[in-house]
């Protein structure tokens, strides 16, 4: 790899990788029914027009600009535009209730909104008499005058990328000295924290956090991957994940290829074929529910053949993982199942698919072996928008289960008297925004305070129990950690979200919610009658599975952390709904406050 890695800023990585690398492809973005690449010299181009069009409507040097969009070569190109004039990219999740994108507005004091949907802008619409900095949104996308009644002024991304093309060469200089100015010090962003809890919190992150990241990352995965691999990106930019993810281009010279939505995740795999893939949990929990889904529902003798396969695949990543070779006979069955089963699964991915890395929230230590197993490797890794993004992770020839991985080459850490993990870096947040408190009570004499609990294993692997505002005290003075049964849960086909409650109770009690595709296949081949599907889940022979399920459950923990009642509920939780972050974190005080009636009344 280059050593544009290893730039001071992101504005110096964006510079040198377009002159250098300026005819490859760094993007690929559909439109119209068909791939488009676009290079990284022509990124540059449209984000410097843009940045002279922003600077002709009076955007200054530190001013804070909002991006409420889906993650898309858009979003990609006005973050850029915004860091090359000296301003900085503040992020409000598409999926932010008015509220909290009123909080974020205001709480930045943006006067600059960029909005990629109708629906959104509609939102933003119904909040702007209470925003009063907002004076202008940016659009990219038709909409009349008469459309929408705001306070702001409604220009498109077309009309600033023209102002741009015609004052290029009376501002155009002045983007480029804005860029050579930028010190490491500076800040490009404010990333406001969906949180699981209270109002979202401004986390401060320089340029020269991020770069800290990006030259760990280039150290641990320098003999892994070349300057050629290929992303299929989806995670929201508005994530500090999506948003690490977003800048590997610059940094690292990899393509991105912009996922056309969740939805169309699938399609988008085979047509792309990525090397690399960033996803959540929640991701990685929906592949493997539908490829047990449609294992169900195979002949006996070719569902027999795949649990083979799998029984086969487990071995061999066991062994791998224990730095052991399998013996002939092994590698022989591995082989076969290769072209049995495993191939077939690896070319939903696109087949060149190398490895995959999952990090925001766990992953279930059974799903990550199924999907090795597979041949789908998947690498858990760890970090919080406070360090920007990773701090470690799991990689081919290194990787524990269970574990998020070694700890990066720069990263201290040190685990507290209480278990908290403590974290030293360069890559640490300089300050949550206009909030000396909060910044007071997470960073103590250098060392954040990141309210996760864990510890180091003697491999020097990194676990996390669990988050410490999350630990569960029972009534007996017995704490137990939610995290650990919620994982569990995840290896049951039938059940899709738990929910864990019971702070100062007795004992534990769980909300419940089916894995609706297996649920509905399993009445349909059992001739179960229902009306709806809020009927189907009580139904005897569903309530029997979940009692199974919940046994099973129940016989690999400590008497005092089984779930000794339970609610099944007729929906998943949801981001719309409220009840996950938009990187589908459980929102688990919200889902029990809720639901507070029907939880305490399991007690009486």
């Amino acid at each position: 790899m280059s050593k544009i890695a290893h730039s001071k800023t992101i504005t110096e990585a964006y510079l040198r990788r377009c002159k250098t690398d300026g005819k490859k492809v760094g993007f690929r973005h559909k439109k119209d029914g068909a791939w488009k690449d676009v290079t990284f010299a022509e990124h540059f181009e449209t984000s410097r027009r843009l940045s002279c069009g922003l600077l002709h409507l009076g955007m200054k040097k530190g001013d804070r600009v909002n991006i409420l969009a889906q993650t898309s070569l858009h979003w990609s190109q006005f973050d850029l535009a915004i860091l090359c004039a000296g301003a900085i990219t503040v992020p409000v999740y598409p999926t932010s209730t008015p509220e909290d994108s009123k909080y974020i507005i205001n709480h930045s004091e943006a006067a600059i909104l960029f909005v990629d949907d109708f629906k959104n802008l509609q939102k933003i619409a119904s909040i702007a008499s209470e925003c009063p900095k907002l004076k202008r949104v940016v659009v990219n996308f038709e909409v009349r005058e008469q459309d929408i009644d705001a306070p702001f002024e409604i220009m498109h991304w077309n009309t600033i990328y023209d102002l741009g093309l015609n004052h290029e060469k009376s501002l155009g200089m002045a983007v480029d000295a804005l860029m050579a100015e930028v010190k490491p010090e500076d800040i490009f962003t404010i990333c406001y924290t969906s949180g699981t809890t209270g109002v979202p919190k401004g986390v401060v992150l320089t340029h020269s956090a991020m770069s800290s990241v990006m030259i760990d990352v280039e150290k641990v995965i320098l003999n892994i991957v070349t300057e050629d691999e290929i992303l299929l990106t989806f995670l929201p930019m508005s994530h500090i994940f999506g948003k690490f993810e977003s800048l590997t281009p610059f940094f690292l010279g990899w393509t991105a290829c912009f996922a056309e939505s969740v939805e169309a995740l699938v399609g988008n795999l085979a047509e792309v074929r990525p090397t690399l893939w960033f996803a959540v949990p929640r991701v990685f929990e929906k592949v493997y529910s539908k490829i047990i889904n449609q294992v169900e529902a195979y002949p006996p003798a070719r569902r027999k053949i795949f649990n083979w396969a799998i029984g086969v695949g487990k071995q061999v990543v066991e062994l791998q993982s224990a730095g052991k070779s399998p013996g002939v006979a092994l590698r022989a069955q591995h082989s076969l199942a290769a072209k049995l089963v495993f191939g077939k699964v690896s070319s939903r991915f696109g087949g060149r698919l190398k490895f995959c890395i999952s990090g925001s929230a766990p992953l279930a230590p059974s799903i990550q072996m199924f999907m090795h197993a597979v041949g789908v490797p998947v690498y858990e890794g760890y970090g919080l928008t406070e360090t920007n993004a990773p701090i470690c992770v799991n990689l081919p020839g290194s990787n524990k289960f269970g574990t998020v991985g070694k700890i990066f080459p720069e990263v201290l850490v040190r685990i507290a008297d209480d278990g908290e993990i403590l974290i030293k870096s360069q890559k640490n947040f300089r300050e949550y925004y206009k909030n000396p408190e909060a910044t007071a009570e997470a960073v103590k004499e250098d060392w954040f305070y990141t309210g996760d609990i864990g510890h180091l294993d003697e491999d020097g692997y990194l676990k996390i129990t669990d988050r410490k505002k999350d630990l569960i005290k029972t009534a007996g003075g017995k704490f137990l950690a939610p995290q650990k049964i919620e994982n569990l849960a995840k290896s049951q086909k039938i059940l899709s979200q738990v929910v864990i409650y019971g702070d100062q109770r007795p004992f534990a009690v769980a909300l419940l919610t089916l894995n609706q595709e297996y649920v509905i296949q399993y009445a349909q081949g059992n001739k179960i009658l229902y009306g709806d599907y809020s009927e189907l889940v009580k139904n005897e022979k569903i309530t029997t599975l979940v009692k199974a399920a919940m046994e099973e459950i129940n016989g690999q923990l400590a008497r005092y952390e089984t779930v000794k009642k339970y609610i099944v509920l007729p929906r998943e939780f949801t981001v719309e709904d409220g009840d996950l972050t938009p990187s589908m974190k459980i929102k688990r005080k919200q889902i029990c406050a809720k639901h507070l009636e029907e939880l305490e009344a399991l007690y009486k």
